[in-house]
C-alpha cells in the first residue's frame, strides 16, 4: 500500500492520545514516601517561575512517584543537580495502574518470579542518569546491555532515594521507543468521529493501545524470565524492523490470537499494514515440518500446541491479504499457508474440528469439538477459500469451502444449540454441555456460522441477558472473569445481529468502565479483569495495554461507520452505516485502492444523509438504513432508486438496509425521506 499522508484535521483530533514528542514529562505527582521537597519541580505543564529549581529526596525511604498521564513506555532519563550527594543511588519502579504503585517494586512482567525491585543507578552530582545507557548496580540482572531495562508500558514511575544522602532531581523525562518506524505519532492516517464523545475516546485509546505494541524487533522480552528483575532486549521479530506484540509491558510476544484483533484495529487507525506482514513472516518462519504454526513467536517459541492460534495466524493471513491486497508477498508464504491448513483439516472429524492441541487464550474446556474452536475453524476455511482463488489454486478453494459448509451442517446437526438457554453449549455433552461460552457464541454469530436472522439475535439478547456492571462474563475462563478479548468478539456479534444499540451499549459500559477507572491508565485498555474491577492475571502481572482488547476500534469503524472490507474475504470494501442511536458519524479508512470517506447524518422522523467518496474499485457496495415500514424513498445523487414496491435494476433491501452498487467512483449522496 502506498505512502497515504495523515488524516485531516478536525475536531476528533483531540481524543488522539499518541504524543506529539516522543519526549515525554510527568503531568502530575501522584505521591510522596518519606521527606521529599518540591515534587513538583518534575512536572513539565507548570510554568518555569512556578516551579522549584529540583526535587530533593532525603534519606532511605524518599520517594516521589509521577504521573505521566497517560500509558507510556521506553527509556527513563534523570537530570541530577550538582548539589545531589555523592556517592548516591537511586531506584526506578514502574506501575501502568495506580493500584500497584510502589517504591519497593514494580508491577509484575517478568513471566516468571515477577519480583522486581528498584533498579538502581548511581546519582552522580551534575550529571545524567539513562536507562537506555547506564548500567544498573543493582535490582536486575547487570551483566545484560542497559537497553535490556526499557519498561515496555507504564503511567507511573516511582523515583527513590536508596542511600543515606540527597538526591536533587532537575528534570525525569521518558524516552517513548514503540512505533519506531513513524515519525509523527499522532499522524494516523484514519479517523473516526461522532456525536457520542465517550465512543471517541474509546475508538483512539484502542488505537493507542495497539501503537504501544507495536515495537522494534531487539525489543522484546527475554523468555525464559530472569530470577529478578526483566530483560526486554529480545529479538522477537524476523522480518522487516517491527513487529505486532501482544502488550506494551508484558509479554512483548507475537501471539497470534492476539493478532485476530488487533490486526483489525491497527488497519482502521494507525494503518501500519507493514508491521502486521513482518509478524505474520515471523510466525511462519518457525512452522514445525508438520504443518503446525507458533502458539507464540520468538522467544517464547511454543509450536504445535494450539490449534486454535495456529488457526488465527491463518485468519490473519487472509485479513492482510484482504486488506493489502499484496499478492506477491502472500505468494512467498502460500505454501506455507496451504500446509498449516491442510494440518488443521486433518483433525475434522465427522465435519467438525477435534482440538488435540488445547493451549488457548487462557479459557477452559479447550479441547475436543468445542464451539469457539469450530468457529475458528469455519472462518479459517470461509477465508481460506477466498484467499486460494486469490492464488489461482482453485482446487483447494473448492476443498476449503464445501469443508466449511459441512461443518456449519455438522454443528447445526450436532446438539450445540440449546433452544431454552438461546445459546450454543460448548459441547453437546460432558461438562461443556453446561457452559455457554462467550467467545463460542460471539465468534458464531460473527464469523457467520449462524444463518438464522432470529437465532442470531436471540445469542445476542442472551449475550447482554448476562452482563455484569462493569461488562460482559467470559464464564469460559472462569465465574466472574470479565475478558474484553472474547468481549470485542461480542460487540462484533451484536452488530452482526443487527442490534447495534446493543453493541454500544457494551462498548459504553465495558470499555468506558476501563478508560475512566480511576485506577487506569485512562489511555488504554485492559488484558483481562474481574467482575469486582480487580485484576484477572495473577494481580499486577495484568498487562494494561493489551491490543487483543481493543475490538471496539475496528466495530466502530466496519459497523457504526460502515466501511467494511466484504464479509467472505473477497476484494473490495462496502458502506453499510448501521447508526443505533446516534445522530452523526464520519471517518476515512485509506485502503489498497485508495481512500474512502464517509459521513452521515439522520434527521427527523428517521430521515438518513449518506455521503461517500472513493475512488475506482474501492466500494463495490452501499448501504443506507430503511424503517421497515412506512413509504420511503432512497435517491443517489437526487436520483430516485428505490421506493416500497418498486425498485431500479441492481437494487434490494435486505436486513433493514436498501442495497445498491455505485455505479461510478467519486463522491455519491444517498438520502432517506419518507414520501
Amino acid at each position: 500500500m502506498a505512502h497515504i499522508s495523515a488524516a485531516p484535521a478536525g475536531r476528533w483530533d483531540r481524543f488522539n492520545l499518541s504524543p506529539r514528542s516522543r519526549t515525554v514529562h510527568a503531568v502530575a505527582v501522584h505521591a510522596t514516601t518519606g521527606t521529599v521537597d518540591s515534587p513538583e519541580a518534575l512536572v513539565h505543564d507548570r510554568r518555569p517561575r512556578e516551579r522549584a529549581a529540583r526535587t530533593r529526596l532525603t534519606s532511605p525511604g524518599a520517594s516521589v512517584t509521577l504521573d505521566f498521564g497517560r500509558e507510556v513506555g521506553g527509556f527513563v532519563t534523570l537530570g541530577l543537580a550538582s548539589t545531589t550527594s555523592a556517592d548516591q543511588m537511586v531506584g526506578l519502579t514502574y506501575s501502568e495502574l495506580s493500584t500497584y504503585v510502589s517504591a519497593t517494586g514494580s508491577d509484575g512482567s517478568n513471566g516468571g518470579s515477577d519480583d522486581e525491585p528498584p533498579v538502581l543507578y548511581s546519582a552522580p552530582p551534575g550529571g545524567t542518569v539513562s536507562t537506555e545507557q547506564n548500567t544498573p548496580t543493582g535490582g536486575t540482572d547487570t551483566t545484560t546491555p542497559p537497553r535490556s531495562q526499557l519498561r515496555g508500558g507504564f503511567r507511573y514511575l516511582t523515583l527513590s532515594n536508596g542511600t543515606s544522602g540527597t538526591i536533587d532531581l532537575t528534570e525525569v523525562t521518558v524516552h517513548i521507543t514503540f512505533a519506531p518506524n513513524v515519525t509523527d505519532l499522532a499522524a494516523y492516517p484514519n479517523y473516526f468521529h461522532c456525536d457520542d464523545d465517550l465512543l471517541n475516546r474509546i475508538w483512539y485509546a484502542g488505537a493507542y493501545t495497539v501503537q504501544t505494541n507495536i515495537i522494534a524487533n531487539d525489543q522484546g522480552r527475554v523468555w525464559g524470565p530472569p530470577a529478578v528483575g526483566w530483560n526486554n532486549a529480545a529479538t522477537v521479530g524476523e522480518a522487516g524492523a517491527t513487529v505486532l506484540v501482544d502488550g506494551a509491558k508484558r509479554d512483548r510476544t507475537i501471539w497470534p490470537g492476539d493478532l485476530g484483533i488487533s490486526v483489525l484495529t491497527d488497519y482502521v487507525s494507525l494503518g501500519d499494514l507493514e508491521t502486521v506482514r513482518n509478524s505474520l513472516r515471523t510466525l511462519y518462519n518457525h512452522q514445525a515440518d508438520s504443518g503446525a504454526l507458533p502458539y507464540a513467536g520468538p522467544a517464547v517459541n511454543f509450536v504445535g500446541n494450539s490449534d486454535t492460534y495456529h488457526l488465527w495466524t491463518l485468519i490473519g493471513t487472509a485479513i492482510y491479504a484482504q486488506i493489502s491486497a499484496d499478492t506477491s508477498w502472500v505468494a512467498t508464504v502460500y505454501d506455507a499457508y496451504r500446509k498449516a491448513l491442510t494440518y488443521s483439516v486433518a483433525k475434522l472429524d465427522g465435519g467438525l474440528l477435534d482440538v488435540t492441541s488445547s493451549a488457548d487464550w487462557a479459557r477452559g474446556d479447550s479441547d475436543g469439538k468445542n464451539i469457539q474452536a469450530n468457529a475458528i475453524m469455519y472462518r479459517a476455511l470461509v477465508t481460506g477459500s477466498a484467499l486460494a482463488r486469490s492464488q489461482g489454486d482453485t482446487a483447494s478453494a473448492q476443498e476449503w469451502s464445501a469443508h466449511a459448509a459441512a461443518l456449519k451442517s455438522a454443528v447445526e446437526s450436532g446438539g450445540y444449540w440449546d433452544e431454552n438457554a438461546g445459546l450454543y453449549r460448548d459441547k453437546p455433552s460432558g461438562a461443556g454441555a453446561s457452559l455457554y461460552p462467550q467467545d463460542g457464541n460471539a465468534l458464531a454469530v460473527w464469523f457467520g456460522l449462524v444463518d438464522s436472522p432470529d437465532r442470531a439475535a436471540t445469542i445476542s439478547e442472551r449475550l447482554a441477558a448476562r452482563w455484569t456492571p462493569v461488562g460482559a462474563p467470559s464464564p469460559e475462563k472462569s465465574a466472574g472473569s470479565v475478558h474484553p478479548f472474547p468481549g470485542g468478539m461480542e460487540v462484533h456479534a451484536h452488530f452482526a445481529a443487527g442490534r447495534a444499540t446493543t453493541a454500544l451499549d457494551l462498548i459504553r459500559r465495558e470499555w468506558g468502565y476501563m478508560l475512566d477507572s480511576p485506577a487506569g491508565t485512562a489511555s488504554t485498555f485492559w488484558e483481562g479483569y474481574r467482575s469486582d474491577g480487580t485484576s484477572d492475571y495473577t494481580g499486577s502481572y495484568m498487562s494494561a495495554a493489551h491490543g487483543w482488547s481493543t475490538g471496539p476500534t475496528s466495530a466502530l469503524t466496519y459497523r457504526l461507520l460502515g466501511i467494511s472490507p466484504a464479509a467472505d474475504g473477497g476484494p473490495g470494501h462496502t458502506v453499510v452505516p448501521h447508526p443505533a442511536d446516534l445522530r452523526f458519524a464520519e471517518g476515512r479508512l485509506v485502503t489498497a485502492a485508495g481512500v474512502i470517506a464517509v459521513s452521515w447524518q439522520r434527521g427527523h422522523h428517521d430521515a438518513f444523509d449518506l455521503t461517500v467518496s472513493a475512488p475506482e474499485g474501492a466500494v463495490t457496495g452501499i448501504g443506507v438504513p430503511v424503517p421497515d415500514s412506512g413509504d420511503w424513498t432512497v435517491r443517489v445523487d437526487g436520483q430516485t432508486v428505490w421506493r416500497r414496491g418498486e425498485r431500479a435494476r441492481g437494487v434490494r433491501f435486505a436486513d433493514g438496509h436498501v442495497r445498491l452498487t455505485p455505479s461510478s467512483p467519486g463522491t455519491h449522496r444517498v438520502t432517506v425521506r419518507r414520501d
